[in-house]
Parts: C-alpha cells; sequence; structure tokens
C-alpha cells in the first residue's frame, strides 16, 4: 500500500464511475491482462494531536501548549498503479464495482514517463511545503508575529554568480530595505541602472556587493536568481510525518497547531477528521481523493468531517452514515466550526457537503 495524493483539481476527480468509455477500456484492459488505471481506496487516517510511528506529529517548543481532549485527524488516499506499478485487469474490474474505490486514468494522474522516484520526491515536497504553510497559516489566525527574509535558492543564470552564492539573505537593494522577496522584486524593477548596491548576510557576516541588473524573460529588471522566503517564529515548530506526502494535510495540521497553542480543546471531546489544503493567508484549497477521505474517517470512528467547499459537489450521495461533513473555505470557518461544536451551540446554519 502506497499513501499518495490525488492531483487537486485534475480532470480524475470528475471521472464518472459508469462511464461507458471506462466500461470499454476495463474490456480491452480484461483482454490484454493489464490496466491503465489508479485504484484510489480510504488510506491511514492520524490524528495530528497524537503520534505517527512512534513519534509526536506536531512538537512545538519554546512556548507554552495545551493539552486537548479533542482528536483532528488528517485523511489520507491509498492508491494502487502509481508509477512503478501496475494493477491487473480483475483489480481494475472489483475496484470499479466498489461503492468506495474510484478509478482515475493513469494519465490524469501523472505526467507520462514520470517515475516512481520523481512522484516520491514530489510527494516529500508537498508535504514539507504544506508543513511550513500550516504554520504560518496558524500563526497568523492567532496573530502571532513573525519575521520574514529574503534567501538567495539558487543562481538562474551567471549574472551575478561572483557576488552573490546559495543561502545569502539580501537585507538592502539600492538603499530600500528588503523584508521579503516581493520587497526585493519591487526593489529591482525600480531599479534603472545596469548595477546596483546590496547589502547581504553571509555565513553570520553583512558586507556590501555590487550587482548586476539585466533583463528577464519578461522584459523587467532582473538579478538572475531564484528568491525564497525565510521565515524566523517566536518559537519552534517541528513535525514527525514519514511516508505520508502531498499537500493536502495542510488544514488539519494548521487546526493542530492553532489546538496546542490555545487553551482547552478545539473540538471539545470531539472526534474530528477533515482535509484540505491551506496557504499563508488560510484558505482552504480543493484535495483529491475525498470520497474516500470521508469513509476512511468513518471508519476511524471520526463524527465530524471538515471538506473544502470546492470539494463538496463531489461527495453528492457518497457521504457515509454518521458522519456530518462540514463545508469550509478558510482556516477561520474550520476553527469556527470546531468551536461551535465544542461549545454545543446550534449548527443547523453551517454549510454542510453531501
Amino acid at each position: 500500500m502506497s499513501v499518495t495524493p490525488a492531483r487537486p483539481g485534475s480532470p480524475a476527480h470528475r471521472w464518472m464511475r459508469r462511464s461507458t468509455t471506462v466500461a470499454s477500456v476495463l474490456s480491452l484492459a480484461a483482454l490484454v491482462g493489464f490496466s491503465p488505471f489508479v485504484l484510489e481506496a480510504p488510506g491511514p487516517v492520524v490524528d495530528t494531536l497524537g503520534e505517527w510511528q512512534g513519534k509526536q506529529i506536531v512538537q512545538i517548543s519554546g512556548t507554552k501548549t495545551y493539552p486537548s481532549e479533542s482528536r483532528l485527524d488528517l485523511t489520507t488516499v491509498s492508491a494502487q498503479g502509481r508509477p512503478g506499478g501496475s494493477v491487473s485487469a480483475l483489480e481494475t474490474i472489483a475496484a470499479w464495482l466498489d461503492p468506495v474505490r474510484d478509478i482515475v486514468p493513469r494519465e490524469y494522474q501523472y505526467p507520462a514517463g514520470t517515475t516512481a522516484e520523481e512522484q516520491s520526491a514530489e510527494s516529500a515536497v508537498q508535504m514539507t511545503g504544506s508543513q511550513q504553510l500550516a504554520t504560518l497559516a496558524a500563526l497568523n489566525e492567532l496573530e502571532i508575529e513573525y519575521s520574514t527574509s529574503t534567501v538567495i535558492a539558487g543562481l538562474a543564470n551567471d549574472t551575478n554568480a561572483k557576488n552573490l552564492k546559495d543561502n545569502d539573505t539580501v537585507l538592502t537593494f539600492n538603499g530600500a530595505t528588503i523584508t521579503d522577496p516581493a520587497s526585493l522584486q519591487k526593489a529591482v524593477r525600480a531599479s534603472s541602472g545596469a548595477t546596483a548596491t546590496a547589502t547581504i548576510l553571509r555565513d553570520g557576516k553583512e558586507q556590501e556587493v555590487q550587482l548586476a541588473v539585466g533583463t528577464g524573460q519578461d522584459g523587467k529588471p532582473s538579478l538572475g536568481v531564484v528568491i525564497s522566503a525565510d521565515f524566523k517564529l517566536p518559537f519552534t515548530i517541528d513535525f514527525a510525518i514519514e511516508n505520508i506526502g502531498g499537500p493536502s494535510a495542510g488544514t488539519m495540521l494548521a487546526l493542530g497547531i492553532i489546538d496546542e497553542l490555545t487553551p482547552g480543546s478545539l473540538a471539545g471531546d470531539r472526534h474530528v477528521a477533515g482535509t484540505g489544503t491551506i496557504d499563508t493567508q488560510g484558505n482552504v484549497g480543493a484535495i483529491g481523493g475525498i470520497a474516500q477521505k470521508v469513509v476512511g474517517a468513518r471508519d476511524a470512528g471520526a463524527t465530524v468531517f471538515l471538506a473544502p467547499s470546492d470539494n463538496c459537489a463531489e461527495l453528492a450521495g457518497r457521504v457515509p452514515d454518521g458522519l456530518d461533513v462540514y463545508s469550509v473555505s478558510t482556516l477561520k470557518e474550520a476553527r469556527g466550526v470546531l468551536q461551535q461544536l465544542a461549545d454545543g451551540a446550534d449548527t443547523s446554519g453551517l454549510k454542510r457537503c453531501g
């Protein structure tokens, strides 16, 4: 079994189970003995406030944290037929007849030629990114301040190869203070000369460098470098999640962080599960495999599920009994749903899926 995200917003999640196209391809697969599909089924369900493979998932140090009686599960999809793997025609037909599993054309999930190593690497990068985004979304929601710096992440060409190195932090550019990548981009595009003066931090020491200003592919001034944001938090937040990839855990990780940093239990003693990508401003985005995730959540004992609003249409007729699925589009909305549940308030006016 492998745990993988489906690609958010891809045509795979609009694939009709009873499509005559599917039936035709299945017939062909039965003849040749192989299947060009990925089979999606419910995957592991993991409490963001608990442990995964013997390690605490969210680890916060350097500030006060609070115990919680809530359970806030991230949900996953188990996939057969990823790059490097295969499924038989009989397995595909069995999945097609199973109301819980979905079959997805492989080319909808993975670009042609993608290797198992490339897919695993991409999935790991997406998970790491979702952890950082979840951290910043949670801190923004709680109005906890942090600082942002602008770091050289690579050189797109040799324009400034002599004066800039990976991991240099840009402090000023032509006298303007640089606070984030956007401010550096703005300062560079406002420059008019062929050279500029910048202050950088390298190996703990500030130094002034002269930089060449060239022209980018968009015709605007460019330094020929790749920049990224580096964040300095007032305390440390680490994660211990192995063998789970993709971006879809962001919303539940952010809620787990919020629960640990605030008194009480965010959802009371409720068993909640959910899914959704997250950005720094707390916007919840669509994910893949929503129908499998609600089943996995119900089977794990959850009674409440938080689903991205953009995924709601996919749950028509597919919400399992005993599970209330709430539609959320922001982290603030998700937090509000859980607080209403914890308070025992009337939730009949909240948006639901299915």
